[in-house]
């Protein structure tokens, strides 16, 4: 499957209020979105994304000991739920249900779903979904062959409610540390008020943790491959973007 490169560069914006508590070295970043501001309204999310990805980076100790299976999954989890929550935001501020953008599913076992083809667009059918980040990304690390994407999806159908829904199918010595699900749970809340200090329009929270993964795929070439990096990604992202977080 060819793969295209993408310029993320275009427009500006200005920084955003730093008076928040973050750190500083969170503050240096924003402070480096206002002196590049005519790099784009992209750069908030890649600079955003750097951050993010240095701190699970460092709470996974550093990039000789992290296990890049683990942060591959978790950035997965975020990225996907990610779509969600930017579609939520969006319904909301246009004085809609929060979930009107979904088509909601209830399983077997109780839970609600959401699917719909507005979240499978942010997901993987624009040029800045989260597939089109992470296939370049993969790309560049030197894969050549690529997961069916359309299988991904059908997966993650089929699975629903079951005991095997949002694990991904990788081999034993690749996995993570934990399920995409917990990730997701320990890591949404505590990271939103840094995505929001650098991207505080909601469609770029899924651009800021699409860019997140391009960093784990590329500088993790050398312990997973780029390829298998890629399927990690997408099966822990699919999967979340479909949960109900509140209630899981």
């Amino acid at each position: 499957m060819p793969v295209k490169i993408y310029d993320k560069s275009s427009g500006a914006r200005p920084i955003p209020d730093s008076n928040s508590g973050l750190s500083q070295q969170t503050e240096e970043l924003l402070h480096a979105i206002h002196l590049h501001s005519l790099e784009g309204p992209m750069a908030g999310a890649r600079l955003g994304a750097k951050a993010i990805y240095q701190r699970l980076l460092a709470e996974a100790g550093n990039r000789q000991q992290v296990h890049f299976a683990s942060l591959l999954c978790n950035l997965g989890a975020l990225a996907g739920y990610a779509c969600q929550a930017y579609l939520r935001a969006q319904a909301v501020a246009r004085g809609m249900s929060e979930t009107a953008a979904f088509l909601v599913v209830d399983a077997l076992d109780g839970k609600q779903f959401f699917f719909g083809d507005p979240l499978n667009k942010i997901l993987a059918n624009s040029q800045y979904s989260l597939w089109s980040l992470a296939a370049t990304a993969a790309h560049q690390a030197g894969a050549e062959e690529f997961p069916d994407l359309d299988e991904l999806f059908q997966h993650t159908a089929s699975v629903l409610g079951s005991k095997d829904f949002g694990i991904p199918r990788v081999p034993g010595r690749h996995r993570a540390g934990d399920t995409p699900l917990n990730y997701l749970k320990a890591q949404w809340a505590p990271l939103l008020p840094v995505v929001k200090s650098f991207c505080p329009d909601p469609a770029n929270w899924p651009i800021l943790y699409g860019m997140a993964t391009q960093e784990a795929i590329i500088l993790g070439k050398d312990a997973i491959p780029p390829a298998l990096a890629l399927s990690i990604v997408m099966e822990s992202a699919i999967p979340m973007s479909k949960i109900d977080l509140a209630n899981s």
